[in-house]
């Protein structure tokens, strides 16, 4: 529906408070009011009544495909139909997320996501590139393909860099591994966020890691050496060390419901960022699938490959955010900053995207008093 200038009014959650009652006022895509009804003069516009939650749109900043599609089929019509599907999730805007692939077929996605990305459309906008992968460790490979893993060297990420100019937000890379530190130095040089994952570096390693400008830990806890109580991993770094910024994957798989109690108290809302590391899976039935070019198989809510390994997720955010605060006790409020202001800030725009305020892009998602998707609202207009 097309209505470029309108007014809403309900419960409103941003910067993790909860504002009662408010007045927004939508123009030409933009915020222009928030506030109290009487303190605004009352024009003849359309007047929308929320009867649950107002929330900014959810940003996805690790998705590997939805519905069926992935981003590394390389096809347009895949990332349109991604795109289309996004917002009846409540998710505004994303970040394509690549993984181990041959170094054609990478390119191929680069330069997909670059064209998708300068392209207006009514669905989910696309902000930037997550690659994950090629340059990760072997032994925590999960469902990378190993014949696809390579080291990381300086000239073959320049070369990346370059394909995709300035569009690449996050690269998750194992930091042990050699020219390491200096892949990371050059990424940090570049504004790229640097997130370890598939990694089995030691705490020590990570150390050095964030001397050099590591800032992030991707689906903290999976794709690594665990907790130990001797020898320290970088699941205990991602715990232990304030700079470091954690994804989650809340979806009761990748991560026990006290885990996420755990990470939460021990990080706080301004350190998390939920993703739904889907793989396309999400509306699938149980069984066999094949999903970027992967024979995966769906159960009881978990995409496995043959072995039993973990391969991504049915995750969406809407079903994140509910998880988190239903099932760990976390409050509506601290769970929509994590999918929403959170990852707008490595994604570059948290200047115009992750908060309801004047001036800001009018991404927003109106949800049930149980948090479910009621409508999606992009650039002002509602697209679900």
């Amino acid at each position: 529906m097309m209505c470029n200038h309108f007014y809403l009014q309900g419960n409103v959650v941003t910067d993790k408070r909860i504002y009662k009652n408010r007045l927004l006022e939508i123009k030409d895509g933009k915020i222009i009011f928030v506030g109290k009804k009487d303190d605004r003069k009352k024009e003849d516009l359309p007047f929308y009544q929320v009867d649950g939650w107002i929330c900014p749109g959810y940003i996805d900043t690790h998705i590997h495909g939805l519905n069926g599609d992935d981003f590394m089929d390389r096809t347009k019509e895949g990332f349109y139909r991604i795109q289309d599907g996004l917002p009846s999730f409540g998710v505004t805007s994303f970040l394509s997320t690549s993984r181990a692939a041959t170094l054609d077929d990478i390119k191929t996605f680069l330069l997909l996501s670059k064209q998708v990305a300068a392209e207006k459309r009514n669905g989910a906008q696309l902000l930037g590139i997550h690659l994950e992968g090629p340059w990760i460790n072997q032994k925590y490979k999960g469902a990378q393909k190993e014949e696809y893993i390579i080291e990381p060297e300086i000239e073959g990420v320049r070369s990346t860099l370059h394909i995709a100019e300035d569009l690449i937000r996050i690269v998750t890379l194992a930091p042990e591994l050699p020219h390491g530190l200096e892949v990371i130095k050059l990424l940090h040089d570049k504004k790229v966020a640097i997130s370890a994952g598939h990694t089995d570096a030691s705490y020590e390693e990570i150390e050095q890691a964030i001397e050099y400008g590591l800032s992030r830990i991707t689906h903290c806890f999976n794709g690594m050496a665990p907790i130990t109580h001797r020898n320290l991993t970088v699941a205990f770094a991602a715990l232990d060390k304030e700079e470091l910024h954690c994804e989650m994957i809340a979806d009761g798989i990748h991560l026990h419901s006290k885990i996420i109690e755990l990470l939460y108290k021990m990080k706080g809302v301004d350190h998390i960022t939920l993703i739904s590391d889907c793989t396309g899976t999400n509306q699938l039935p149980e069984g066999c699938h094949q999903i970027g070019g992967k024979t995966v198989y769906k159960q009881d809510g978990k995409v496995t490959l043959a072995n039993g390994s973990l391969a991504g997720s049915a995750l969406t955010l809407d079903k994140a955010v509910q998880y988190i605060v239903f099932t760990c006790s976390v409050p509506i409020e601290e769970a929509v900053q994590m999918a929403t202001y959170n990852p707008a800030i490595v994604s570059g725009v948290s200047h115009r995207k992750g908060r309801i305020a004047v001036g800001y892009d009018a991404d927003l998602v109106i949800l049930s008093t149980e948090l479910e998707v009621k409508s999606t609202i992009i650039d002002g207009n509602f697209v679900f």
